[in-house]
Parts: structure tokens; sequence; C-alpha cells
């Protein structure tokens, strides 16, 4: 019976163009059936993306900070690649640059580096901030221009707190040489639910196909079922639209309740969330030691941040998301790490 059967290594049709409706409803991204792949996930969906338009001992371009799973993604997928740095985030005013200033500094690098992909998340991993219109231009015009391409690891893009940049609605159609990574988990609250696509060109999906008949063959039947009876329904009854609102409006209410208890208990420089599920908050001192005598000592866990990259070296990523439901662990977080510091 269908459940049991293979799935075409692109996905079935219908989960397709149930994805491309989602997109267009949600985003106005205007997507055929060729645009999309489905995968099992975005981290494999990624690692196929190296292996699809990059050769061994070519450039990639990601930011500092940015997730810290795509360096040792790229080592995987291209043992000699080239992983070069652009810093985004001025740690001495703990914000990031303008626009203006990260497209020179892009431009810059760019010329010298030559890098084959640039890759970012938007809501970005780890800071929650959003890249404007005129830098992800900017990025785009350039790799277009150089035959290189732009990925956009869109994991939190239906938590976007601010008005959504007008790149959120881009298609294949208008910019050929950029890429959309897609993941099922963030946005329906179900890290466990493991399923991606890839919105590409046809000639990108095309041969990401190939790559794909010999990574995992073909994405997981009775996921796809699942998903696409999903979306069908949800869609044209409205729900899913609803539920997005309020799951956004969850992450947004609990980023405020964080921001405020940073500032009220701690006193220490972070980002403000624009979307996301995360802030990046400077510690003044070496966050590996940080982190570990603050959680002997308090129970309290926050994530090292050079992980993300060296501008995060005396950093640490908080994350609110698992606490949307009962934000007062929160406060008492941040509360029992003002005591142990003396700052309370």
């Amino acid at each position: 019976h269908d459940a049991g059967k293979y799935s075409p290594t692109l996905g079935f049709d219908e989960c397709r163009e149930a994805i491309a409706e989602m997109e267009r409803e949600l985003f106005g991204v205007t997507l055929d059936i060729e645009n999309i792949i489905v995968g099992q996930s975005s981290t494999q969906l990624t690692h196929d993306l190296f292996i699809t338009l990059a050769n061994p001992g070519d450039k990639i371009l990601l930011f500092d900070p940015t997730y810290a799973n795509y360096p040792g993604q790229i080592k995987m997928a291209l043992r000699d690649a080239k992983i070069v740095r652009q810093r985004v985030l001025d740690v001495g005013r703990w914000e990031y640059k303008s626009e203006e200033e990260m497209a020179e500094d892009f431009k810059e690098i760019y010329e010298r580096e030559k890098p084959k992909i640039v890759l970012f998340p938007s809501p970005d991993n780890p800071s929650s901030q959003v890249f404007g219109d005129n830098f992800v231009k900017t990025i785009a015009d350039v790799c277009h221009e150089g035959n290189s391409f732009m990925i956009i690891d869109y994991a939190y893009k239906t938590q976007c707190f601010i008005t959504p940049p007008s790149y959120f609605s881009w298609s294949p159609s208008d910019y050929p040489n950029m890429i959309a990574v897609h993941s099922n988990s963030k946005w329906g609250r179900g890290l466990g639910r493991r399923l991606g696509w890839v919105d590409a060109s046809p000639e990108v999906i095309d041969a990401m196909e190939r790559v794909q008949q010999c990574s995992i063959l073909c994405p997981d039947t009775m996921h796809q079922f699942a998903f696409m009876a999903y979306l069908k329904r949800a869609l044209r009854n409205g729900s899913l639209k609803r539920y997005l609102e309020e799951v956004k409006e969850g992450y947004r209410k609990a980023a405020e309740v964080t921001i405020e208890a940073i500032k009220e208990y701690l006193d220490m420089p972070c980002l403000v969330p624009q979307g996301g599920l995360y802030t990046l908050m400077k510690v003044g001192e070496d966050s590996d030691e940080f982190v570990k005598r603050v959680l002997k000592n308090t129970g309290v866990l926050f994530i090292p941040g050079r992980g993300f990259g060296e501008s995060l070296k005396e950093a640490v990523r908080i994350s609110y998301g698992p606490h949307v439901e009962n934000t007062d662990v929160i406060k008492e977080g941040f509360k029992r790490v003002a005591e142990y510091l003396g700052k309370s």
C-alpha cells in the first residue's frame, strides 16, 4: 500500500505542491514543484548542497557569529574546503554592524577570496538578528556576478518578530543563484519531526536529486503523507496562520522577558531578538570558564559562544525557546546567576 512504498527521490509531487502553496500563502514566494526537493532534514539537505555546488578546495563564506554546525558539515562534505569568515558583530558596541558597513566588508572579502558559497541563517542562530534587505541584495548581486551561490537557512523564518524583509518572498526565478533551506522542526515546534526542503532553480534541484539518491535515497513516506495532509487542511481552514501567529507571539514574549531579566538582574550587554529563539549576552570573560562555573554553582546552563565564532569568545548564547510556557523559569534562572555573581 502507499504508506509502505518508496517516495520519489525529490519527494512526492503532492507534498511539493503543498509546500509551494504554503510558501505562497505565508510569504508570497512563487514556486513550482521543479523548484523544490524534500529531504530528511535541513541538516542533511545542507550537506547535500555542499556536495552539489562545491568542489574540494573551494571556499565557503560564513559570518561570525553563525550557526555552530556549519563548519563541521562543511568539513564532512568537503574535506579540503576553506572556510572564510566575515565579522558582522561589533563587539565593542555589542550590536550588529550597519548594513552599509557589512555590505562593504562583504564585497571586499568576496573580491579577495572568491567563495563558491555564501551561507547564513535569517533570523540568525545564535543572535536572532534579521539581516536587512540592502545587505542581502548586495550578497545576491555579487554572487550572481561571480557565479557563486547564496544559501539562506530559513529555520526560523516563521518566527520573525519584526516586519519581514522583502527577500523572504524572493523566489529562484527572481534570483537563480539563491537557494533557500527550510526545516520542518522549528516552526512546528517538533524538533524530532525530521523533514526539510530546499527551494532552488530547476538546475540545482536536478543536481541535488542525483546527490540525494546516494545520501538518503528518498525522504520518508509517512512524514510526507502527514505533512501534506496537515498543510492542505490547515491552509484551507486558516488554522496554520493562526497557529504560527500564536507560536511567534509566545516566542516574542519569552524574548521580551529574557531581555528584561538580563537588564534587571545582570545588567550585561545583550542583543534584542528580532526573531528566532536566542539572544547573545556579553559576559566579559572566557565564555567556556564562565559557563562551567555558573552551571556548577547555580544549575543554570548557558551555551559558550566560541563555537559560533571568535567574536563570541567572551559571550554566551541564551535560549528562551524551551520556556515559552513558563517564563518564570527564565526570571528565576537569571536571579540565581545574579546572586552567585554578587549582582543582586
